[in-house]
C-alpha cells in the first residue's frame, strides 16, 4: 500500500517498532519508504529510520567519518584537533536539530510552544531516553492513557535543559542575523533562514553561546567572526554531506538513511 499522508506514515513507522528484530526493522523501512509517494512524509520516515531503527546520533557520526574518508577530495580542510571537534560539534548539532523534526511531528503541541533548538538540546542531553519515550507515543498515538505519558516524558527532558541564558536569546539571533548579513557571501532572501541555522546550533551548547555573549560585550567584530565561523563549519557540514565518495559511486550523506 502506498504511503501518501503523515498519519499513514506514523503508522507505517508504528508497525516497523512493533517487529521483534532489528534486520526486519530496517528491511522494512526500507520497503516503506520506497513506497511514500509524498515528499514531507517521506522526508519524516527516513528521519525516524536514521533516528530510531538504525542508531541515531551515533551511526550517523560513524558514516559521516566514513564517507570522510571515502572522498577523494573534501570540500573543507581540517587543520588541527580543535577545528576537528568544532566541526564534529556542528555536525551533531544539525542531526539532532534533524531529530527534534521528529518528535514536532509525533508532538505538535509540544512543537507549538517549543523551539527545535529546545528539543535538540534534550535529545544531545539524553538521547536513549528521548527515543525511548518517542518510540512509545508511536506506538501508542492513538491511545491516550498510553500517549500522554510519553508525551510529558518527552516534555519533562526538553525543559530540564532549558538554558540559564533563554532570555537573551533574542540577543544572540539578532546577533546572528547582524553577523550574516554583513557577509556578501549570503543572498538576502536566505539571510533569515541561514541565520536562525547558525543560532540553532550555537544553541545546544551552552559552551558556544556564552564564548559568544562574552565576547559581544567586549569586541563585537570578533563576535562576529565566531558566528561566521559557525556558518562556515555548516556549510562544511553540508558540502560533505552532499558530495559523492571516491570513483563518484555511492551515495553523499544527505542520501544515506
Amino acid at each position: 500500500m502506498y504511503i501518501r499522508t503523515q498519519e499513514e506514515a506514523l503508522s507505517a513507522i508504528a508497525e516497523i517498532l512493533d517487529l521483534p528484530q532489528r534486520r526486519d526493522q530496517l528491511v522494512q523501512a526500507t520497503v516503506k519508504i520506497m513506497l511514500c509517494m509524498e515528499a514531507e512524509p517521506r522526508s519524516f520516515m527516513v528521519d525516524c529510520q536514521a533516528l530510531l531503527v538504525e542508531g541515531g546520533l551515533e551511526a550517523l557520526q560513524r558514516k559521516r567519518r566514513d564517507l570522510l574518508e571515502s572522498l577523494e577530495k573534501a570540500p573543507f580542510v581540517i587543520l588541527d584537533p580543535e577545528d576537528d571537534r568544532l566541526f564534529e560539534a556542528t555536525a551533531c548539532a544539525l542531526d539532532a536539530l534533524r531529530f527534534a523534526g521528529v518528535a514536532a511531528q509525533v508532538f505538535p503541541d509540544i512543537a507549538s510552544s517549543r523551539e527545535s533548538w529546545q528539543t535538540a538540546r534534550a535529545i544531545l542531553a539524553g538521547e536513549a531516553s528521548f527515543k525511548e519515550a518517542l518510540t512509545r507515543a508511536i506506538r501508542a498515538r492513538n491511545y491516550a492513557d498510553e500517549f500522554d505519558p510519553a508525551r510529558l516524558s518527552v516534555q519533562a527532558m526538553i525543559d530540564a535543559q532549558r538554558p540559564d541564558w533563554i532570555d537573551r536569546a533574542g540577543e544572540i539571533r539578532s546577533a546572528c542575523l547582524d553577523a550574516l548579513r554583513r557577509s556578501s557571501d549570503i543572498p538576502t532572501e536566505r539571510l533569515e533562514e541561514e541565520a536562525g541555522t547558525v543560532f540553532s546550533v550555537l544553541a545546544v551548547s551552552d559552551e558556544r553561546v556564552r564564548q559568544i555573549l562574552a565576547v559581544r560585550e567586549n569586541d563585537p567584530a570578533a563576535a562576529d567572526e565566531r558566528i561566521r565561523q559557525a556558518y562556515g563549519l555548516i556549510v562544511a557540514v553540508r558540502s560533505m554531506a552532499a558530495a559523492p565518495p571516491a570513483g563518484g559511486e555511492g551515495r553523499g550523506l544527505e542520501q544515506v538513511a
